[in-house]
């Protein structure tokens, strides 16, 4: 008996094993694909959906990501419950790595990582356990240029004291890839800073700033300039602002050069030019959302559409604006591209990042 027979016996003892649609003689493919994607919308229901940030409570990320869990739920089908977990570490290379390898790779875990986490996979840093190009990009609210800001109660007034200082100051941050920043600029302009590094995340680092036992840092220029401690410590001249990272000078920060003027200024060469592209190119991740590898392609794009349909939700945009955040979404294949490109370096521009970078 053929394996045709055999298939139409089955058929006639127990039916059909699935209703096909007919249309002219014909099988209604589309139809079928139909089914399929009603079949993956109806995955969320009854089902809770989690945020991984890779920093602490209090921070932009982690504002960003309660904010997405609040909007969210509304246009993923079956109004699945989204939660927020904190898991800070490394720069968020601690949440990236639960992300990408032991989180199930159903579309129920998300992460939301610093926008430099890529950092470590360039340079080769052991404790970067995944591959961004593997990682499947949700989107981003903003693009995300930094600012590095200074107690003004310090002698430097701008970074050109910092390059003439015998005495650095000390920075404080998290982990040595999302103070990139600090650590090139003696590279690429002669800038020295002594960072000191562990912090849980901003808001502990702008503690240890308030209370004196480091004197600046570097962070999203944008949330800097849009809430607490901040806003506060402008109104009170608390700190100054000595370079920011974006292409031209940001309204906010118009009296502070931007790291390429500086290079013009201190005539960097064409390697570390190069050098300030792979360090910059954070700020066009801004805060970004990820889902582990392996998360079905249906599935991917219904968080996408999700994830768009969020940031154009009214509620949201509102709150947006009253706490004045910068607001410039990035989709997920911009970010999926952008996570390609930016870890595919020439091998002069590895090891110059290394030797920064402390690998």
């Amino acid at each position: 008996m053929t394996i045709l027979q055999i298939f139409f016996l089955a058929v006639l003892i127990v039916g059909f094993p699935w209703k096909v649609p007919v249309f002219n003689g014909a099988p209604a493919r589309i139809a079928v694909q139909a089914e399929l994607a009603n079949a993956q919308e109806g995955f969320f229901s009854g089902k809770t959906v989690r945020i991984v940030v890779g920093s602490s409570p209090g921070g932009g990320y982690d504002y960003w990501a309660r904010l997405l869990a609040r909007h969210m739920p509304k246009y993923l089908s079956g109004n699945p419950e989204v939660v927020v977990q904190n898991m800070p570490g490394g720069g968020s290379l601690v949440a990236t790595n639960y992300v990408y390898s032991v989180a199930k790779p159903d579309g129920l875990t998300l992460g939301m990582p610093n926008q430099l986490v890529y950092m470590g996979q360039v340079v080769g840093d052991k404790e970067a356990r995944f591959d961004v190009q593997k990682l499947n990009w949700i989107g981003s609210p903003d693009r995300n240029p930094t600012v590095l800001f200074i107690r003004a109660d310090t002698p430097y007034k701008s970074i050109d004291d910092v390059v003439k200082s015998k005495i650095p100051p000390k920075c404080g941050g998290s982990g040595r890839d999302s103070s990139s920043l600090i650590f090139a600029l003696e590279d690429l302009i002669g800038a020295r800073f002594e960072v000191v590094l562990g912090y849980q995340g901003g808001s502990q680092t702008d503690l240890a700033v308030e209370r004196g036992e480091v004197v600046c840092r570097s962070m999203g220029l944008g949330a800097h300039f849009s809430r607490q401690p901040f806003t506060l410590w402008h109104s009170k001249g608390f700190d100054r602002h000595l370079v920011q990272t974006g292409r031209k000078r940001d309204d906010r920060a118009s009296d502070t050069p931007t790291i390429f003027e500086l290079m013009d200024r201190y005539k960097t060469a064409e390697l570390g030019r190069r050098l300030a592209g792979v360090l910059t190119a954070g700020e066009d991740f801004g805060h970004p959302m990820i889902a582990p590898p392996g998360v079905p392609a249906e599935r991917v794009k219904l968080l996408r559409d999700a994830y768009a349909k969020t940031l154009k939700d009214p509620e949201l945009l509102a709150e947006v604006k009253k706490r004045e955040y910068d607001f410039d979404p990035v989709s997920g294949d911009e970010l999926q591209t952008l996570a390609k490109t930016v870890v595919n370096q020439p091998a002069q521009v590895i090891e110059r990042l290394k030797k920064i970078l402390g690998n």
